[in-house]
């Protein structure tokens, strides 16, 4: 056989074979159909694993949201009768912790701060705010330890002018830590004014106010000087007097402390071991 006949040879060999190698390449690089129906059950597997996901996340919200709702009711409503409010008196609830559905499961809150704006005490009125930790679901239980903060502002203090002194007292306010207040008294139709700052303090449920500072016609004195001058006279004013608090609240809380800021009045009182739902919580208290 000649060169060229063998040549020619070979390029017909050579055309034969590139449509054979093609069509394999083509057969490699496309899905048989067995292959196109596993792709189609791993694409419904994952849709379904997302959309019972996607369930699971949404029930969670929304059992979430309504164990919220219902501990707060619960305890806005517990909160109410305690302090004998009206049924439409703010209460705000709030809840320590992330899960309150997984709270609720254990049976016990890990922690709740309450606020009741306006609330009247006695003739005070002030905002209370409740801190409470290992509040059980059954109020008849008790709670593991809870804290009031009464705060009254300076504007409200008007409530306290006849525990302040034995006579009418005008133009309190709040000052270097004191209850300052003016009053006065005459002598053979004489009138003297009196500046009078009083220390709040803390006696077996009472606050008691010592005073501390006077001025008399504009002039800082000494308390016992201004005795020994004007005698049994100035007697009702400057005595320290008292204002039973826990005849006005639930016997649990105890009065445990009483500090003058710039703007308002700040009384705390704290309870342990006490069931919201008990007898400490509808009973008023006593003065010792």
């Amino acid at each position: 056989m000649t060169d060229s006949a063998r040549e020619h040879q070979e390029h017909e060999q050579q055309d034969h074979a590139q449509p054979e190698h093609e069509q394999q390449e083509q057969s490699a690089g496309e899905a048989t159909p067995h292959d196109r129906r596993r792709r189609r059950r791993i694409l419904i597997a994952v849709g379904v694993v997302l959309a019972l996901f996607g369930a699971l996340v949404a029930a969670a919200v929304v059992g979430e949201s309504i164990a919220r709702q219902q501990g707060t009711l619960l305890i806005a409503t517990e909160v109410r009768e305690v302090f004998s409010l009206e049924e439409d008196h703010p209460v705000e609830v709030e809840f320590v912790g992330f899960s309150v559905l997984a709270q609720l499961a254990g049976g016990e809150l890990d922690g709740v701060t309450v606020d009741v704006p306006d609330l009247p005490v006695g003739e005070l009125r002030g905002d209370l705010e409740i801190i409470a930790s290992g509040v059980p679901l059954d109020l008849e239980q008790p709670t593991e330890k809870l804290q009031a903060v009464y705060r009254v502002a300076e504007g409200d203090l008007a409530g306290l002018s006849g525990f302040l002194a034995g006579t009418v007292v005008n133009d309190i306010a709040l000052d270097d830590r004191l209850i300052r207040f003016g009053t006065g008294f005459e002598i053979f139709g004489a009138s003297f004014d009196l500046a009078i700052g009083v220390e709040p303090s803390v006696d077996e449920g009472r606050l008691a106010f010592t005073p501390r500072s006077i001025e008399f016609n504009g002039q800082s004195i000494d308390v016992e000087a201004l005795r020994s001058q004007f005698g049994g006279i100035v007697d009702p004013l400057l005595d320290s007097r008292d204002f039973c608090v826990t005849e006005l609240l639930p016997s649990a809380l105890t009065l445990t402390s009483v500090q003058v800021g710039d703007e308002q009045l700040v009384i705390v009182l704290a309870a342990e071991e006490t069931a919201l739902g008990g007898p400490g919580f509808a009973e008023l208290g006593s003065c010792g």
